[in-house]
């Protein structure tokens, strides 16, 4: 059978051949694949809090929106390096991210603000995708590699900004332990990957958001993650 994808041979017998080819770095790119459909799936703890409560009400957006737009930047520059393993894993991101910060927004109660912001990163969003269609190939590449490792660096960031709520609140309940987590696994992965394949661009903003996420991974060692119930006061019997 023979299926093509952007050029490539995908057919059963040209992938049996190619995984045997290069056995121990296909097996890791497997582990990565596995481990990156778990993050990206690993939200589904938030979305079913949404539903039983029926509200995203106390949720922080922003780790959602930092993963849309880092993963569509990202899918830009995979379709740069015609790499279809990371394309095909970026479309599955940007399709389950939407999903589930349609859903963030379904469940909040106050939505005209935060739809208004969402509606202005969407716009600027097209506007870099737009400003890269009309430079010329190598160009676009190397713009495309900058917007995507500094989208990610950039989201890194929201990392010492829950750190800074879960320390004033003296509780980290307000986002699930699986994502960050798996992020923290999937992170070491791109490392590796990155110095596989030898692109700069994924070394520097993988090792950044590394080193972030670590950091907001320990605070749920170091705090509670449910708020204490407050005490009852005790009925005097005169």
């Amino acid at each position: 059978m023979y299926l093509e994808l952007w050029g490539y041979d995908i057919g059963p017998e040209a992938l049996a051949n190619m995984f045997a080819e290069h056995l121990v770095w296909n097996i890791f790119l497997t582990s990565t694949a596995l481990h990156a459909v778990a993050l990206i799936t690993s939200p589904l703890q938030a979305v079913y809090k949404w539903y039983r409560r029926q509200s995203s009400d106390g949720d922080v957006c922003l780790p959602y929106v930092c993963a849309l737009v880092g993963s569509s930047l990202w899918l830009r520059y995979a379709l740069f390096l015609e790499d279809p393993k990371l394309a095909l894993l970026q479309m599955y991101a940007v399709s389950m991210q939407s999903f589930f910060l349609l859903l963030f927004v379904y469940y909040r109660t106050k939505k005209k603000r935060l739809v208004r912001n969402l509606l202005i990163g969407g716009t600027v969003l097209l506007l870099i995708f737009y400003y890269t269609q009309i430079l010329d190939y190598d160009e676009a590449k190397q713009f495309a590699g900058r917007m995507a490792s500094g989208a990610q660096i950039a989201g890194s960031f929201v990392c010492p900004y829950l750190i800074y709520k879960a320390v004033t609140s003296g509780c980290i309940d307000f986002i699930p332990m699986a994502p960050v987590l798996f992020t923290w696994i999937m992170e070491i992965h791109a490392i590796i990957y990155s110095v596989g394949i030898d692109d700069f661009y994924m070394m520097i903003a993988n090792t950044t958001f590394f080193l972030m996420d670590g950091s907001l991974l320990a605070m749920f060692f170091i705090l509670p993650t449910e708020k204490p119930e407050a005490e009852k006061p005790k009925e005097v019997i005169c």
